[in-house]
């Protein structure tokens, strides 16, 4: 009969590898989830204010991922895991009423590690790749790919390396630049038939290699992004249709590490990297404008990164920040869309027991490169924010610290923006007139059996 174990797992989940020293035919479970309620203080919903695309986490939506993994195989040939991970995302029937969920299938595929018996393992199937991350801003500065295909690798106690190749396929909106489905008449002279005019995959290979030594690691990464050509019909018919060129994208980037000086969760990682044409863009999300080639190419990225978590007896402190430079390919030098912009906050917290009140502080700012298309001015946006976080932690080895979960946390957030700020809502948006925003909720947050570490 198959047995379920549940194993406990601190932050800075790699997503690779699961628990060791299981048998054969074993299965454990693993889930990441956070859930709660919140008001303005006026009667609605809070509501977070995020300036910057990684702003800090402190206020976000409900959400869940549920992990099962099962050891298929296990000899001194290879050891064999099958992973899923199903995510569901902010829809509660108890809070909205609706019998409805959103449901994603974010992890699916299976895993031979200690090939032969010594480091070499390949996967195939949806996963990401995922390195150290920014807790506070819920960001993963270097390597966080989403993917479907085939990774072939090494790791040992000392090293990581791997080489991976994958592929997707956008459909976000009936003008994708990577598929695009149409109705035509049929070839019986009856009706219509639906055709694929559109079909292209972008190909993404990226590599990796990590080296360990005692108490810190340097790595270097990087990805190269692919798009074929094709054609697309313009909206509203199919026989108008433009032609879409081949597009290129690369990555390359680096990241240096200390852990564990004092205490187990003790780390210090800063990040750098450079993106050109498509990897400048997330992989799941749309490229933006393009050049008059119709073509991202010219769209650069640069990103530093740090943050870092630091214990005493009593107490803990975290941050993490970053600053990003971004100009899409359109290469305007009045854009508003280009930017120079960048987050950080620092999270002081008291460890009595299971009693873990902490305060975060943080910053957001915007300079944008060109005139805002409305007000026709050039200004720095910045939002500022401070909670009260009075929490309850619960670890069963007593290691209370930042990253102890469950956690029970009640927040109340007061925010500030400056004109700005507020002139990147919508006019008719509310929350454009409101320089002060505040927020009372109550969270509950947890994560256990994903393995990992720094």
């Amino acid at each position: 009969m198959v047995s379920l174990i549940v194993t406990v797992a601190t932050l800075g989940v790699s997503g690779q590898g699961v628990a060791e020293g299981k048998a054969q035919g074993e299965a454990w479970l693993g889930s990441y989830g956070r859930v709660g309620f919140s008001s303005d203080l006026e009667g609605g919903a809070g509501s977070r204010v995020a300036l910057t695309p990684y702003a800090p986490r402190l206020i976000e939506d409900n959400y869940l991922e549920l992990d099962a993994v099962y050891r298929a195989y296990k000899s001194t040939d290879a050891t064999v895991d099958v992973t899923t991970t199903l995510s569901l995302f902010d829809a509660f029937f108890h809070y909205d009423g609706v019998a409805d969920a959103s449901w994603a299938i974010r992890r699916a595929f299976v895993e031979a590690s200690e090939l032969w018996g010594g480091p070499l393992w390949v996967s195939l199937g949806s996963r990401w790749l995922r390195g150290n991350d920014i807790y506070l801003m819920n960001m993963w500065p270097l390597d966080n790919l989403n993917t479907l295909g085939v990774t072939f690798g090494a790791r040992s106690a000392r090293y990581e390396a791997h080489l991976h190749v994958g592929v997707n396929r956008l459909n976000a909106n009936p003008m994708s630049p990577q598929l695009q489905r149409v109705e035509v008449p049929s070839a019986s002279g009856f009706g219509a038939d639906e055709v694929t005019l559109l079909n292209r995959q972008r190909l993404i290979t990226s590599g990796l290699y990590e080296r360990r030594y005692d108490g810190w690691k340097w790595k270097v990464y990087g990805e190269l992004h692919r798009l074929p050509s094709g054609t697309r019909a313009l909206e509203g018919g199919y026989l108008e249709r433009e032609a879409l060129p081949d597009d290129l994208g690369l990555m390359l980037g680096a990241q240096l590490g200390l852990w564990g000086t004092w205490h187990p969760q003790d780390h210090l990682n800063l990040w750098v990297r450079y993106a050109r044409g498509l990897a400048a863009y997330d992989e799941l999300g749309a490229t933006g404008s393009l050049d008059l080639n119709k073509r991202s190419w010219s769209a650069e990225e640069w990103r530093a990164a740090l943050a870092g978590n630091l214990s005493g007896a009593r107490w803990s402190a975290q941050w993490g920040g970053y600053i990003r430079y971004f100009r899409d390919a359109d290469r305007s030098l009045d854009d508003f869309d280009d930017r120079l912009e960048g987050s950080f906050a620092v999270r002081p917290q008291l460890n009595l027991g299971v009693l873990t009140p902490a305060l975060e502080l943080s910053a957001q700012v915007s300079e944008p490169l060109g005139a805002h298309p409305i007000n026709l001015r050039r200004e720095t946006a910045v939002v500022y924010q401070a909670g009260l976080i009075p929490a309850l932690s619960f670890d069963a080895h007593g290691e209370v610290g930042s990253f102890t979960r469950p956690q029970l946390r009640l927040m109340y957030v007061v925010s500030y923006l400056n004109e700005a700020a507020l002139a990147r809502y919508a006019l008719e948006d509310p929350r454009s007139g409101e320089a002060v925003t505040h927020y009372l909720g109550a969270r509950a947050e947890w994560w256990f059996g994903r393995g990992g570490g720094y």
